[in-house]
């Protein structure tokens, strides 16, 4: 029988070292890493993402990094279904570190679909600034292509069903309706392979300092261009070019502020997305927390007990 290696989740809120973790465990003992970033699933946007940078991913294999090219998008959904795929050929093989701070995703990995039939915030912000450029009408519309049994439940000018329900669909990949006949005729399938959760914690005033310095780095490392070269594309709607770096860049580049000012936007608008991060993954009583500062050691030893002492038939 084959025997089946532990798979150890790494998140935490952006800026905590999450990655850094992740590449030191791997190159002390040879590990493949698999990226659980929302937007760093996505081609070509590199340096707002803090992606893994050339140098690493020849020394450590990573997966599910740039699987999507513009203009396509990637749900939970799609996520769950290929880093399944990819855990089911790296498991027997060796232990496995999945690494990410999208919430929606390590849930929709660990628990299923039919338990993350929640919205993710960040796509909600994204459908309710379309529905300012477009119109509840054209929303609307859209809504009873995707779902029409959900559209006909549903008043036009119900503008927060609507957009919620949009929302839905761009989160999980599925329509509402779709969720709610499989939510209630089927078991959602456990997560097939033993797995522990470190969870990377950090004074929010040591935080806050890392990311205006990493907010620095990104610049200097060309992140201004980079937006540049995708919105000269006719990218700059696409779905991770409305995250966080990217849409400030562009709301740069149209002139709305200088580059002190948009240091000082990333730099907030991180910290944003860093308390809701934080507060989905406290939400999780299974997480085993680490103070970055304090606790390395402490969270490097719990990662190898767990990745070298257990295996699972």
């Amino acid at each position: 029988m084959v025997k089946h290696h532990p798979v150890l989740f790494i998140v935490g809120a952006t800026g905590t070292g999450k990655s850094r973790l992740a590449i030191e465990l791997a190159r002390r003992h040879g590990l493949p890493i698999v990226n659980a970033d929302s937007v760093q699933v996505y081609q070509r946007v590199n340096i707002g993402t803090a992606k893994a940078t050339d140098g690493e991913r020849k020394e450590v294999p990573h997966y599910l990094l740039d699987e999507v090219a513009p203009p396509q998008t990637f749900t939970a959904g799609d996520f769950r279904r290929r880093a399944l795929e990819v855990l089911a050929e790296l498991v027997p093989q060796s232990p496995v570190l999945v690494v990410g701070g999208s919430g929606f995703y390590v849930q929709a990995l660990q628990k299923g679909m039919y338990e993350t039939s929640e919205v993710d915030e960040e796509i909600l912000a994204q459908v309710k600034q379309e529905k300012e450029q477009k119109g509840l009408a054209a929303m609307y519309e859209e809504l009873k292509i995707q779902d029409p049994e959900f559209a006909r439940k549903v008043s036009n000018q119900d503008a927060y069903r609507v957009l919620r329900a949009l929302a839905l669909i761009r989160t999980h990949g599925k329509s509402p309706s779709q969720i709610q006949r499989e939510f209630s005729s089927q078991q959602d399938e456990a997560f097939p392979y033993l797995m522990a959760t470190i969870g990377l914690k950090m004074n929010r005033d040591q935080l806050r300092e890392r990311v205006r310095q990493r907010t620095h780095a990104m610049i200097d490392q060309g992140l201004i261009e980079e937006v540049k070269a995708m919105v000269g594309e006719g990218w700059g709607n696409w779905s991770p070019m409305l995250s966080v770096g990217y849409k400030e860049t562009q709301a740069y580049l149209r002139g709305e502020w200088d580059q002190d000012q948009l240091v000082e936007e990333i730099s907030k608008n991180t910290m944003r997305l860093a308390k809701r991060q934080g507060t989905w993954f406290r939400r999780d009583s299974a997480i085993q927390w680490f103070d970055v500062e304090s606790e390395w050691e402490q969270a490097i030893g719990f990662a190898e007990e767990f990745l070298f002492s257990l295996r699972s038939p």
